[in-house]
């Protein structure tokens, strides 16, 4: 770590140092815990599948977090050019295998998403899963580079841990601190709003479906959502 604080770069890095992060390496070699996505890792999410149905633009997608990679494969099934993100060797590994298995293309990046190169333009920016891992500081970081890889009028799809339904953390940015051992942070509706809203208009804030057929099953206690860029005219 630098000796001095000179920027605000400086301030992120001193703050990561304070955070203990999840060996997302060690969660998919171990595979020992019973999530979702993991024990059915070829079904993409029943919101992503109902945001193409409905139409969103989609001819350039982005998904940042993108484990093995079960929702990126769906989208490149159905005719969209996707860049996929994950900071797990083992994770994009099993991704690009999958993606071999079921013949299609997809760019599987393995990098920290918030700390890569600049990855151009997009219709539409996913995430299942990453927003809520990530510390309060690094949300700031998360939603600038939403701002700069989103087309104008592009879209942003969220699923992110709800609170009050006792699958994470409840707690405040402050509190989210002083914890020594983190799970993810659960948010409430109100709060996803105060976050997004000053950059993108909500299109829609829900709980997850279950019984959509050919979609992951049992992630009710999730927030799904879905912005749009304000932006109206070029970057």
């Amino acid at each position: 770590m630098k000796p001095f604080i000179n920027n605000i770069d400086d301030i992120m890095e001193l703050l990561d140092s304070q955070v203990e992060s999840i060996s997302w390496n060690d969660f998919y070699e171990l595979r020992n815990h019973p999530a979702n996505f993991i024990i059915q890792k070829e079904l993409p999410d029943e919101n992503l599948v109902e945001f193409f149905d409905k139409g969103i633009p989609k001819k350039s997608c982005i998904e940042f977090g993108c484990g093995e990679g079960r929702n990126a494969i769906y989208m490149a099934k159905q005719g969209t050019t996707v860049t996929a993100i994950d900071s797990s060797e083992i994770a994009i590994q099993n991704a690009k295998d999958l993606a071999h298995e079921k013949s299609v293309s997809v760019n599987f990046l393995c990098q920290d998403a918030l700390k890569g190169s600049t990855y151009g333009l997009y219709d539409f920016a996913y995430d299942s899963g990453m927003f809520h891992h990530l510390a309060p500081h690094r949300r700031l970081t998360y939603i600038e580079l939403l701002k700069t890889i989103l087309k104008p009028s592009g879209y942003f799809g969220l699923v992110c841990f709800a609170w009050g339904e006792d699958c994470a953390d409840e707690v405040d940015d402050w509190e989210f601190y002083q914890q020594r051992e983190r799970v993810g942070v659960a948010f409430t509706k109100e709060r996803l709003i105060e976050l997004f809203t000053p950059y993108f208009e909500v299109i829609e804030i829900r709980k997850y479906r279950n019984g959509v057929p050919d979609t992951i099953q049992g992630l009710d206690f999730m927030w799904t959502c879905l912005f749009k860029n304000r932006i109206e005219i070029e970057h």
